[in-house]
C-alpha cells in the first residue's frame, strides 16, 4: 500500500532560481569546478541545481563546413549567372559570405581566458632598430647631398636637399616615438589605456611637417619661373650622388615594407617617395642645363606637389584615427556575433559601440540578461565577455553594460544632448515642477484661515 500510495504522489514542484518557473525538477549545471567556484554566492543559491544549456555557437561548425565547401565549388554558371555585371556582383557576395563563415570560426575559437595576441604597434626591437638604421642613412644621404648642392646650385637639388632634412627631423621624431610605444607597468598610472596612439601622433606631426615644406618649396620655384632664372649646369657628382640616393631609397622601401609594422610602413612610403621624387629629379636636373631653363624650377614643383598630395592625406587619415572614427561594419558586425553567442543567459544584445582611437578600436558593448539571476553571476557573464572581445584582433579596450531590460537607447549624456532627449526631459521636470507648485497653491488657497 505505502508503495501504491507512493507512486499516486505528484511530485512537489521547485522554483527555478533563474527562470522563476515551477518545476517538478532541476538540473545540475554541466561546468568546470573553475566556474562553480566564480559563480558561488550566498549559501541559500545553490549552483549545482542550476539549470543551464551549454554554451553552443549560433552556427555550428558542420554548418559552417558544408556552406564553405558549397561556395568553394559553386560556379556562376550553376546559379544562372550568364552576364559579366551579374557574374561579378554574385563573384562578391560569395567572397565576403565565405570571408564572413571563416572569420565566424576564428571568433569561436576565441575564450576568455586564450592567448593573447602581441599588440601589434608595439615596436618591437627589431622595428626599433629598423628606425635608427633608417635614421643614419638619411644623415649620411644628407651630407652627400649637401656636398653635390656645393657644386652646383639647382633648385632641383635645393628641394632634394630639404626633402632630406625634413626626413631627418621626421626620422627623429617617429624614432622617439618608437622607442616610447612599449607599454610597461610603470605606465599604467599615466596612461591606463595604453600608449599605441604614440606612433599615430608622430605620423602626424611628421605629415604636417613634410607639407609644409612642400608649399614653401613650390613657392620658390614659381619665383624662381617669374624670374627667368637660368638653370646651373649639372656636375657629374652631383648626379651620382642622385643616382646613389635612389638606388638605396630603393632598396629601403622593400626591406621596410617587408617588415609589415605601421611604423616601418610609414617609412617605406617616404622611402617610395623619396625613389620617385628623386629619380624625376635627376631627369629634371640634367634637362636644365641640356633641354630647357625652365626645367629645374618645374622638377622643383612636380616634386613638392606630389610629396604635398601625399603627406595631406597621411595627415587626414591619422587626424581620422584620433578624432574616433566609427568602425566599419564588419567590426561591428563580428562583435555582435561574440556577444550573442558567449552564453545562454545572454537574451539581447542591445547595442554595440565600436570606434577607432589611434589603430586600433574601443568598443562598449550592451547586453541583456534576466533581472533575477544574482548579481555575481551577471557580473561574471560580464567579466568573461569582455575578457574575450579584448582577445579579438584590433581591439585594444572594451566595456560590457549588463542590463536587464532592452530599449535600444544610448544612455550617455553626449548622446542625450545631440538628440535633443535631455531638454524634454528638462521641459517636462520643469512642468511637472510647476504643476505641483499649481496644485500646493490652490490647496492652500481651498484650506479656510481660521
Amino acid at each position: 500500500m505505502s508503495a501504491e500510495k507512493s507512486t499516486n504522489e505528484t511530485p512537489e514542484s521547485i522554483v527555478c532560481p533563474i527562470c522563476r518557473h515551477q518545476s517538478p525538477k532541476l538540473f545540475p549545471l554541466e561546468c568546470c569546478e573553475k566556474c562553480q567556484n566564480s559563480l558561488k554566492v550566498a549559501q541559500s543559491y545553490n549552483l549545482e541545481i542550476l539549470q543551464q544549456e551549454s554554451a553552443e555557437p549560433l552556427v555550428p561548425s558542420s554548418v559552417l563546413e558544408e556552406a564553405s565547401i558549397a561556395i568553394a565549388n559553386s560556379s556562376p554558371d550553376e546559379v544562372g549567372c550568364t552576364f559579366k555585371k551579374k557574374q561579378k556582383a554574385m563573384n562578391k557576395y560569395y567572397t565576403s559570405l565565405n570571408t564572413w563563415i571563416d572569420h565566424m570560426t576564428d571568433l569561436n575559437e576565441v575564450t576568455e581566458d586564450g592567448f593573447i595576441t602581441p599588440d601589434q604597434n608595439e615596436a618591437s626591437f627589431k622595428i626599433r632598430c629598423a628606425t635608427y638604421c633608417s635614421f643614419g642613412i638619411n644623415f649620411c644621404l644628407l651630407v652627400g647631398k649637401a656636398i653635390a648642392l656645393s657644386s652646383s646650385t639647382s633648385y632641383t637639388l635645393i628641394s632634394s636637399l630639404a626633402d632630406s632634412c625634413l626626413d631627418l627631423i621626421a626620422g627623429t621624431i617617429i624614432s622617439c616615438t618608437a622607442a616610447h610605444s612599449k607599454f610597461t607597468y610603470e605606465d599604467l598610472g599615466k596612461y591606463p589605456v595604453g600608449k599605441s596612439r604614440v606612433s599615430t601622433v608622430g605620423l602626424l606631426v611628421f605629415s604636417v611637417l613634410m607639407s609644409c615644406c612642400a608649399l614653401y618649396i613650390i613657392l620658390q620655384c614659381v619665383m624662381s619661373l617669374a624670374a627667368h632664372e637660368i638653370a646651373p649646369p649639372a656636375t657629374v657628382l652631383a648626379m651620382a650622388i642622385m643616382g646613389g640616393t635612389i638606388a638605396i631609397k630603393l632598396t629601403m622601401w622593400i626591406v621596410y615594407r617587408c617588415l609589415g609594422h605601421p611604423i616601418t610602413l610609414a617609412l617605406a612610403e617616404d622611402h617610395r617617395n623619396d625613389v620617385l621624387t628623386n629619380a624625376l629629379g635627376l631627369f629634371m636636373y640634367w634637362g636644365g642645363s641640356q633641354l630647357g631653363w625652365w626645367m629645374d624650377s618645374a622638377g622643383g614643383i612636380i616634386l613638392s606637389l606630389f610629396v604635398l598630395v601625399s603627406w595631406v592625406m597621411n595627415a587626414v587619415e591619422n587626424a581620422k584615427m584620433l578624432l574616433g572614427a566609427a568602425a566599419p561594419p564588419d567590426v561591428i558586425r563580428a562583435l555582435t556575433y561574440v556577444a550573442a553567442h558567449h552564453h545562454p543567459l545572454i537574451l539581447a544584445v542591445e547595442q554595440i559601440i565600436a570606434f577607432q582611437v589611434g589603430p586600433q578600436y574601443f568598443t562598449e558593448l550592451h547586453i541583456v540578461v534576466p533581472g533575477h539571476i544574482p548579481l555575481e553571476v551577471a557580473h561574471w557573464i560580464g567579466e568573461s565577455l569582455q575578457l574575450k572581445v579584448e582577445r579579438i584582433p584590433d581591439i585594444e579596450r572594451a566595456w560590457v553594460h549588463v542590463d536587464c531590460e532592452t530599449h535600444n537607447e544610448n544612455e550617455h549624456l553626449l548622446y542625450m544632448r545631440a538628440s535633443g532627449k535631455l531638454d524634454s526631459k528638462k521641459r517636462k521636470d520643469s512642468m511637472a515642477a510647476s504643476e505641483a507648485a499649481d496644485s500646493i497653491t490652490e490647496t492652500d488657497a481651498s484650506v479656510p484661515i481660521p
